[in-house]
């Protein structure tokens, strides 16, 4: 239990915390009837004070219990009790228990223990008579008690005033009648007269008693007004505060606007704000009121390392534990504060003050510190309870200002970054915009410009060889026919260079293409090539699908008339083609490839095979690539040295 809760008349104390209370007070007393005793006390005269006089204004213990009974809900939360009188002088309690209620047998003698303190406030020196019939802890649902008691003195001398007052006029006539010149009706007159004094002398005190519990409740309600109004000031300055958060987002501008609201609003001389930085390892001055600005330039230059934390060190407790301090006196033994920090307080002239902790999600945030060095008494429980308040509101909004700010940071560098990509995406852009322009350009040089001079090398080459081979010896004729044949190769990867520029630029016509009729003529076309072979294939059915028929055509004709070239070697040449899961593949049971040369598949000019047994000039996979890629798909190819390859391929849908 915390001072702050008990000093909170609206704070509801858990039964665990009950529990230990009770625990602890009997270990330091070592009186297991202490939960009764303590009933007694609740309602005797010292606790009371002057809602005694109320009580007694019921004029009985029934009235009592029946108030009681309608003011418990505001008291506890864990039953209900109900009261009616059942005899003169006898009432029957029940008490009735929440769900999920679990109270303690000690509870139930602290119950007795008040009934019991209710008499002493009637003047009954006897305590009744209390029998517990029904228990909760023997098995009943319910706790009932039954109260029995004796008349007081009071009530006694009470019923004989009034009897007194009926023999009055007897007395009175009787006094009269025997004249006042006789000795009786002297003694009857001078009765009568002490009568009449003394039930004055009464009356004047029933009137002081009156007014004495008149001050009292006003007293009380006075009090209650104060609490009201620190309650209410506190309800408005929370209110500011919210204003505050809500119309404002930077947290410098949140500080400076928190400062007036908490001058404006709280009773204290002056008060600081320290935050802790980002790594948790010291507080800075952020932000205070009432304060001079000497005194908030010697404060601003004080080290508040809290890492590694100081022994003594009051604001790294408070940071670190999270955990409420109130300070009356500095120099108090016990009280967790360097010599230094003493110097600081007697400087500013604070004798108390209340160090609260900023938290936020569990996270320590930072401290704020009020004094009050000219109020009349000391700061209190009730003081720290409306900081402790106002506290979690002020490192809510400190931790949104944080995020914010991270937030706006976080944009502003996002933006820039993005600035900074499409920069430099447009420049590399711009760059390969020129270096196509460039490749372009050398495509056609190359597929051009080198044409006639080649066809001119080999063009004469034929000639020679036509008019003047006979004269030549078998060693010139070769080296003729191999130059002839070297032209023509050059001419035709030429040819292919073109085509590979073409791919790039040409315009896409996409409609519904038949791959399984197109594959079936492309093998056809290549069986008259070499009608002796042997050919085992294997073409899916039905396999159609949305590209553009020129791209397709030459991706096939090169992936098939691979596998035919390389499966050359085969005694019986093995071809497949097909789709799964939207993937195209061509395999065969050719000479295949290593694996660990696959990234050089698709790239030009790059031989994975002998060119003397596979004729070719490296440029059929990349255009493959280039053609699959301008489609919107990919290509990848799987194979093993001497059992085959397989290719596959995918086209995005269009647009």
């Amino acid at each position: 239990m915390k001072e702050s809760e008990i000093a909170d008349r609206g704070h509801w104390f858990t039964q665990r915390q009950s529990d230990r209370f009770y625990e602890k007070m009997v270990q330091l007393c070592g009186n297991r009837d202490i939960a009764r005793e303590a009933g007694r006390y609740a309602f005797s005269t010292d606790a009371l004070g002057g809602l005694r006089e109320y009580f007694l204004a019921l004029a009985g213990p029934e009235y009592l219990y029946d108030i009681v009974s309608r003011v418990a809900p505001t008291y506890t939360r864990s039953s209900r009790i109900s009261s009616r009188r059942i005899g003169p002088r006898e009432i029957e309690v029940t008490v009735s228990f929440e769900e999920g209620v679990h109270e303690r047998p000690y509870q139930c003698e602290n119950r007795m223990g008040f009934m019991e303190a209710g008499f002493q406030l009637f003047g009954y020196h006897t305590p009744p008579e209390i029998s517990h019939p029904e228990c909760v802890f023997e098995g009943a649902s319910i706790c009932r008690y039954r109260v029995t008691w004796e008349d007081s003195p009071a009530i006694r001398l009470v019923w004989l005033r009034r009897l007194s007052f009926l023999l009055l006029p007897v007395v009175a006539g009787c006094g009269f009648w025997l004249a006042p010149d006789t000795t009786v009706g002297l003694v009857f007159l001078g009765v009568f007269l002490t009568y009449l004094a003394l039930v004055g002398w009464i009356q004047r005190l029933e009137r002081a008693s009156l007014r004495t519990s008149m001050a009292a409740m006003r007293s009380s309600g006075q009090q209650l007004l104060e609490e009201l109004k620190g309650n209410y000031d506190a309800a408005l300055m929370v209110n500011e505060i919210g204003e505050v958060f809500a119309s404002r987002t930077d947290l410098d501008e949140i500080l400076d606007s928190l400062n007036q609201v908490l001058k404006k609003r709280l009773d204290y001389t002056s008060g600081i704000l320290l935050l802790g930085d980002a790594d948790g390892s010291s507080l800075t001055l952020r932000s205070c009121f009432g304060l001079r600005d000497q005194d908030v330039e010697m404060l601003t230059q004080i080290d508040y390392s809290i890492d590694p934390p100081l022994p003594d060190g009051m604001l790294d407790h408070c940071f670190t534990h999270q955990r409420s301090l109130l300070v009356n006196d500095p120099n108090a033994p016990g009280v967790p504060l360097a010599d230094p920090a003493r110097a600081v307080l007697a400087s500013l002239g604070i004798r108390s003050f209340i160090c609260v902790p900023l938290v936020c999600e569990g996270e320590s945030l930072g401290v704020f510190v009020v004094s009050d060095a000219k109020r009349d008494g000391e700061l209190g429980p009730n003081d720290v309870r409306v900081l402790e308040g106002v506290a979690p509101v002020i490192g809510i909004a400190i931790r949104n200002a944080r995020r914010l700010a991270n937030e706006r940071d976080l944009s502003e560098q996002l933006r820039k970054a993005s600035d900074s990509l499409e920069r430099r995406v447009e420049e590399r852009t711009i760059e390969l915009s020129r270096a196509n322009e460039v490749l372009e350009f050398l495509y056609d040089s190359v597929s051009h410009d080198l044409r006639t001079p080649l066809r001119v090398i080999y063009g004469y080459g034929e000639l020679l060889q036509e008019l003047y081979g006979e004269r030549l010896d078998d060693a010139g004729r070769e080296y003729l026919a191999s130059m002839i044949a070297g032209g023509e190769r050059m001419e035709a990867t030429l040819n292919r260079m073109l085509d590979f520029s073409q791919v790039r630029l040409m315009e896409l016509s996409w409609q519904p293409v038949d791959l399984s009729r197109m594959a079936q003529r492309i093998l056809a076309d290549l069986t008259i090539t070499d009608p002796k072979r042997q050919l085992a294939c294997t073409i899916e059915d039905g396999v159609v699908v949305t590209g553009d028929e020129e791209l397709l055509t030459s991706i096939m004709e090169n992936l098939l008339g691979n596998a035919w070239k390389y499966s050359a070697g085969k005694g019986v040449t093995s071809i497949c083609f097909g789709v799964k899961d939207s993937v195209f593949y061509v395999s065969d049971n050719g000479a295949g490839f290593d694996m660990a040369y696959a990234n050089r598949l698709f790239a030009p000019f790059q031989r994975l095979h002998d060119g003397k047994t596979f004729a070719g000039h490296g440029l059929g996979l990349s255009m493959v690539r280039c053609m699959v890629e301008r489609l919107g798909g990919k290509v990848w190819g799987v194979g093993t040295p001497g059992e085959g390859a397989t290719f596959y391929f995918t086209i995005a849908p269009p647009r």
